[in-house]
């Protein structure tokens, strides 16, 4: 899946597809970043860290990789409550870190 919206990188883990497309009916901007190989994960994961008011760094961690993502969001807390709540993203563990936490 390749996404055209912000960045250079356009190749999307395949896994994330469902999650990306969720996104994208919140209205909010995904830039794309490089994709790593790992070790096999058993659970589909989202951790999101606070960066500033605009701008979440997204690590999606699925089967062997994972990739990193740019969300451009000004309402983050309503983003990241209706990304929980989505019927259709049962099965994927969210994580949030504020910046101010330690």
């Amino acid at each position: 899946m390749h996404i055209n919206e912000r960045g250079a990188h356009t190749s999307v883990i395949e896994q994330a597809r469902d999650l990306l497309k969720e996104i994208k009916k919140l209205g909010v901007v995904v830039s794309p970043g490089k994709i790593e190989v790992i070790q096999r994960a058993r659970t589909k994961t989202a951790k999101f860290k606070k960066i500033n008011d605009e701008l979440l760094e997204m690590v999606v961690t699925v089967a062997s990789s994972k990739q990193t993502f740019k969300v451009f969001s000004d309402h983050q807390e309503t983003f990241l409550l209706s990304l929980t709540k989505n019927k259709k993203l049962e099965g994927w563990n969210f994580g949030y870190k504020d910046t101010e936490d330690k």
